[in-house]
């Protein structure tokens, strides 16, 4: 188990999700409209969901559900084009990853997560009207 704070993992690669800035954020400094990607990862030592990922499921029909993720800080890099864009590491538990690779809902449910812990990390909003995912990662 992880406590708050600052650690060093060496996460597996997942897939990417991409979205864009909803609002303008300061640090780093990026205006709404800049590509964000996630790459959602996973290291056994990240905290397994309450009760395991055997309760995902009916957590999720209760709207009542949890993931942990360890995300890290923004880095700036550039997308294929060339453009300017945010690129944020989400960690999970290497159990739940391979869940949410089986079953679409746990796998919405974990981008979902990834996205809240991410934007309150971030203290900003990203779309959800545009995500994409592929296994390349960013």
């Amino acid at each position: 188990m992880l406590n708050e704070g600052e650690y060093s993992l060496v996460p597996s690669s997942g897939f990417v999700v991409k979205t864009a800035l909803e609002v303008p954020m300061t640090d780093p400094p990026a205006s709404a409209g800049t590509k964000v990607f996630l790459n959602i990862c996973y290291n056994k030592r990240v905290p397994e969901a309450p009760g395991g990922f055997e309760k995902i499921e009916e957590a999720i029909m209760r709207d009542d559900w949890a993931i942990p993720v360890i995300v890290s800080s923004a880095r700036e890099d550039t997308d294929k084009a060339g453009s300017k864009c945010l690129v944020y590491d989400c960690c999970a538990n290497t159990k739940i990853l391979q869940y949410a690779l089986r079953d679409s809902n746990v796998r919405l449910v974990l981008i979902e997560s990834c996205l809240e812990v991410a934007e309150h990390h971030a203290g900003t909003v990203f779309s959800r009207g545009i995500l994409s995912t592929t296994t390349a990662y960013s």
